[in-house]
């Protein structure tokens, strides 16, 4: 199971058991948010309990009118076949890219055409709209299917990996996600309109993901590292993911964990922010069950609430970074990124 440690400019994703995590400074100016396995001390094979709305449709046979005038698929069908390129989009609006991305030598598990990667993403957005009254986060489809782009890096896993534990973009361990970002936008891959959410077929042995944390960090990224191992602990994949039953786990809750950082999640002003963009809602009767959860330094808080019965919730009390009534903190809700459009919808802070 998978607890939440940070490093100065990181927010960290870890294998849970609410141990204090290992933790390590980050004084670099080019930061990130990263999902890292340390601080464990037992490990499960539990699959998550399903948060998921029971009255919600996973078929994609439905949806709910945007106000850009499109119908957004309630939950997008799957791909059949591969594709390098972006499909025409169903919708203008900006929206979550995702994509398969692997490093020059990277194994090929065909994730974007066997439905691994979309099941992920059917988990996670079925899971928020159960907590949003049919809100999502809107998805690049092409004909009603997932637009699923596949990438192959010029770097190898090593070059992506990293050669040592420093403050640098170009070596450092804690970089894999700015260095996918390069690769991406060097490719001529990022449109301006786009958040890329990137199922990264490569290892790290810092993290199991990553996002982007504007205005600081103003980046279009936000990445699970598949083939992330930190050492000493179980393998950041070691638990199922991308199930078919829409019943996130730790790998899917954790892009959508990363996907929020990259929106702008948590404000550095809101009530319970800490840890460079977390939540630790201490008026809450289970804290470690918020999805911008993250333990306190020097705290034997919980483990990240991925396996409690319920799941995980959406901002905790609505006070921190979704439907909150502070008009000078991050509202998630309003995001230009959510479907249907909201009035007055807003770009990340920074963009």
């Amino acid at each position: 199971m998978l607890p939440w440690g940070v490093a100065l400019g990181c927010g960290i994703v870890t294998p849970l058991t609410g141990i204090d995590p290992a933790e390590s400074a980050n004084t670099s100016d080019v930061g990130h948010s990263s999902t890292t396995v340390a601080g464990m001390t037992e490990s499960t094979t539990t699959t998550a309990s399903s948060a998921v709305d029971s009255t919600s449709e996973a078929d994609g046979s439905s949806g709910s009118s945007d106000s850009t005038g499109g119908e957004i698929p309630m939950v997008p069908t799957c791909p059949i076949d591969r594709s390098e390129d972006d499909r025409p989009d169903d919708d203008d609006a900006p929206q979550i890219r995702v994509m398969y991305v692997l490093p020059s030598d990277g194994d090929d598990e065909a994730l974007d055409t066997n439905d691994r990667i979309c099941d992920s993403v059917r988990s996670w957005t079925t899971w928020l709209r159960g907590q949003t009254d049919d809100r999502q986060l809107r998805l690049d489809t092409a004909g009603g299917a997932l637009d699923i782009g596949f990438v192959r890096l010029s770097r190898t896993d090593a070059q992506m990996h990293g050669t040592a534990a420093i403050a640098d973009v170009e070596t450092g361990f804690a970089y894999v996600r700015d260095r996918i970002e390069q690769e991406l936008l060097l490719a001529g891959l990022l449109a301006p309109s786009k958040i890329y959410a990137v199922y990264y077929g490569g290892s790290s042995e810092y993290a199991c993901g990553g996002g982007a944390y504007p205005p600081l960090i103003v980046d279009q990224v936000a990445a699970m590292y598949l083939g992330g191992q930190i050492p000493g602990f179980p393998a950041c994949t070691s638990v199922p993911w991308g199930e078919p039953d829409a019943a996130p786990a730790y790998v899917d809750y954790a892009m959508l964990h990363e996907l929020m950082h990259t929106l702008g999640a948590v404000d550095l002003l809101a009530p319970h922010e800490h840890a460079s963009g977390h939540a630790y809602d201490d008026g809450a009767a289970m804290p470690w069950t918020d999805l911008m959860y993250s333990p306190r330094e020097g705290q034997r808080d919980p483990a990240w609430g991925v396996y409690e019965p319920g799941g995980l919730q959406l901002d905790l009390g609505r006070d921190d970074y979704f439907d909150h009534d502070d008009p000078d903190l991050v509202d998630l809700a309003d995001s230009i990124f959510v479907a249907p459009t909201p009035a007055g919808a807003s770009l990340p802070p920074g963009w």
